[in-house]
């Protein structure tokens, strides 16, 4: 189907971005690889993806024969909302474009827009996206980053709430500011977790940065979950076989098919496999409804021995040009003493095939620089873009640095493999202990050789730092 060209993209845009609710916490970064961390363009572009409007190529056009560039649009639309509904634009980085093609539409930014933060404050970022802990842990300690500058003496506040986690049953609730002295790249703050006694799976509390003072930005993720891994139930992570019975959990965290893809087959996995048991499955609307997909629901019959399952879920293609969609995953009710584990619930992304390509994908990793404690385990997400289409796989391997393996960390490397549709998975990786002073010591996971017509793109190698 043909793609539309840029100025219907920007009328598109002009129409739907006053009604859209954009992620406030995306950043374009993250998603493009076009969009460099920390440009003008960052949280416009990712403010604008968020909302279903800017999409396109990873070199940052749109079609063939497109002039503007992703960013140009971005930050033209994200002004003009800003104008009609009066709300204030951060800006993410101190660098601003000279080209005239931007000096232009920098000249009309309303007085409500924030000046660009001075070079060398830095922004703050979560170490990772995604955290666990023990309900038994006692104290979560989570790490904030200061990075792209480390000059004066900056702050950023800290909240936690509840995500299926209950304060003050669970959790304590924690807001506070973390103060980073003229120098300091990261600081500490705690909470206390729970030990409730009752099995009631895996619950989660959200993190959130926010309110950056002394000329420092956010960067991204400014938005972390941490998992309460419940004691009295299995985790359901790819290494906890302790339910014999059974731990349910879908095949990925993510999935995407396009508009035009027909159907996807969703795989639902069980770790043990002894005896006869059942799990019920339901998709539910997210921002797409029934002209998007059927819905679909039942129940999986395992069989004893018998490790996965799939049901089906079927898309309709209504040639409009909307943004992408999501559909809910759900599993629930096990049965014979079988559980569910951490990944129950996943997103299932429909991508619009009228803005927007659909191949086999990139592989990227989300993660680039984290922190790990000794005793602790990394967790590392890598994200399939600019398409699902197909089996694919992508090798993966640890290297040491001065961090060794067998001493510090557990050398991991293989090759993980993403099924149809299959958008996002994660790999874990674990942290030695030992007695010796050797503080921060890091090594490095890397991406490496992808196959099924997919490709690996940057970033692909993450550096881990055992403070």
């Amino acid at each position: 189907m043909k793609r539309p060209n840029s100025t219907s993209l920007v009328l598109f845009g002009f129409s739907l971005g006053l009604f859209a609710s954009a992620n406030a916490s995306t950043i374009g970064s993250a998603v493009f690889s076009d969009v460099p961390g920390g440009a003008y363009f960052d949280a416009a572009t990712g403010d604008m993806y968020a909302a279903g409007i800017i999409t396109g190529y990873d070199d940052g056009r749109f079609g063939p024969n497109d002039y503007v560039t992703r960013g140009q649009v971005a930050v033209m639309l994200q002004r003009f909302k800003a104008h009609l509904t009066g709300t204030n634009i951060a800006v993410s980085s101190s660098s601003r474009s000279r080209a005239s093609s931007t000096s232009s539409s920098s000249s009309s930014t309303s007085s409500s827009v924030a000046p660009p933060p001075p070079s060398g404050a830095g922004s703050f970022r979560f170490t990772t996206g995604s955290y666990k802990i023990d309900e038994d842990g006692g104290q979560a300690s989570i790490s904030v980053v200061r990075y792209g500058g480390k000059t004066g003496t900056v702050g950023v506040k800290y909240t936690t709430s509840n995500g299926t986690a209950e304060s003050g049953t669970d959790y304590d609730v924690t807001e506070n500011r973390l103060i980073f002295p003229d120098g300091s790249t990261s600081q500490t703050f705690t909470f206390p977790i729970h030990d409730d006694n009752e099995s009631e799976g895996n619950e989660t509390v959200t993190l959130t940065l926010s309110d950056p003072s002394g000329d420092a930005a956010l960067g991204g993720p400014v938005v972390a979950t941490l998992t309460i891994i419940d004691n009295d139930a299995g985790d359901g992570s790819s290494v906890d076989t302790a339910n014999n019975k059974g731990v349910f959990t879908f095949s990925a965290l993510e999935y995407e098919v396009s508009e035009a893809g027909g159907d996807i087959e969703i795989t639902v996995n069980r770790v043990g496999t002894q005896g006869d048991v059942t799990v019920k499955f339901a998709t539910s609307d997210g921002t797409a409804n029934s002209s998007y997909y059927d819905t679909n629901s039942g129940t999986l019959d395992f069989a004893d021995g018998e490790s996965s399952k799939t049901f089906t879920v079927t898309i309709n293609d209504n040639n409009a040009t909307n943004g992408n969609k999501t559909v809910n995953l759900k599993l629930s009710n096990p049965t014979g003493n079988s559980e569910l584990g951490s990944l129950s619930t996943a997103p299932l992304i429909i991508v619009d095939n009228e803005v927007s390509t659909f191949g086999n994908g990139k592989f990227r990793l989300k993660e680039t620089d984290v922190d790990a404690y000794e005793g602790d385990s990394v967790i590392l997400t890598i994200d399939r873009m600019g398409g699902a289409d197909g089996d694919v796989t992508v090798e993966y391997e640890t290297q040491n640095s001065l961090a060794k393996a067998g001493e510090d960390y557990t050398e991991t490397a293989g090759t993980l493999t993403f099924r149809d549709g299959e958008a996002q998975k994660q790999i874990l990786i674990p942290i030695l202990e030992d007695n010796k002073n050797d503080p921060r010591e890091s090594f490095t996971f890397r991406l490496i050789n992808a196959s099924g017509g997919a490709t690996v793109d940057s970033p692909y190698s993450a550096t881990i730092t055992i403070p």
